[in-house]
């Protein structure tokens, strides 16, 4: 399959990019689930250092305008609090 026809949300799929809200917008954020698994592999505890270790892993491979760094931030942590817990049950 030629990923330059493939739809966005197949190309989502294929990418590993998932959409959050930051800010009020929706943005994509590419090898979120990635990052994830590295944090839950290392076991990272405390929000300080987990928010600060997702930021620097999702940094390489997206745009993170610096005026919204906190805001991207707080929408990473808050997502992945939520994917943790919906591996728990």
């Amino acid at each position: 399959m030629d990923k330059n026809t493939l739809s966005p949300c197949a190309a989502d799929a294929l990418f590993g990019t998932r959409q959050l809200t930051v800010a009020g917008k929706t943005v994509g954020i590419t090898g979120l689930d990635a990052a994830f698994a590295a944090i839950q592999a290392r076991e990272i505890t405390g929000d300080a250092a987990i928010s600060a270790e997702l930021m620097r892993r999702i940094r390489e491979n997206n745009y993170i305008p610096p005026a919204l760094a906190n805001e991207y931030a707080v929408a990473v942590l808050a997502e992945y609090h939520r994917a943790v817990a919906k591996k728990r049950n």
